[in-house]
């Protein structure tokens, strides 16, 4: 009877614990990209032969696997009327080291025009980060 309420106990005690330590709330947020930059803006070539011209960004957290993060631009492309689509996925997750992955993309008509591209989320302790980089759209063909 004395391990049934040895193991209650127990069971209660960890069950109702806080598993978030202040240690597991030391997050941060960087976005950056492979792409080469100048003055801190980053230059995605356009490539004339696609329809799409697309790269990859990435993102670390320092918080590890299964951060749900969110993306946006400052931008927008028209398919068709009254529907538009954003530059870069809305949504990507973190791996277990704390870093993602997400694709931004840009039609002709953003050739010349600098994009900024947002990313944010929130930490399992209600930290919010949010960064942000600078993408200009160049043709030197």
């Amino acid at each position: 009877m004395k391990r049934l309420y040895f193991l209650l106990i127990s069971l209660f005690v960890i069950g109702c614990s806080d598993s978030l330590s202040p240690e597991n709330c030391d997050c941060n947020f960087n976005i950056t990209s492979e792409l080469p930059h100048n003055n801190g803006v980053y230059e995605l070539e356009y490539d004339s032969s696609l329809a799409q011209t697309y790269s990859v960004l990435s993102c670390q957290t320092e918080c590890g696997w299964s951060q749900h993060v969110q993306w946006d631009s400052d931008h927008m492309y028209q398919i068709q009327p009254n529907q538009w689509v954003s530059l870069v996925n809305p949504a990507s997750m973190t791996d277990e080291f704390g870093e993602g992955k997400v694709v931004f993309a840009v039609w002709e008509e953003f050739v010349d025009k600098t994009i900024t591209i947002y990313g944010g989320y929130t930490d399992d302790c209600g930290h919010h980060f949010v960064d942000s980089i600078k993408v200009k759209i160049v043709d030197n063909e």
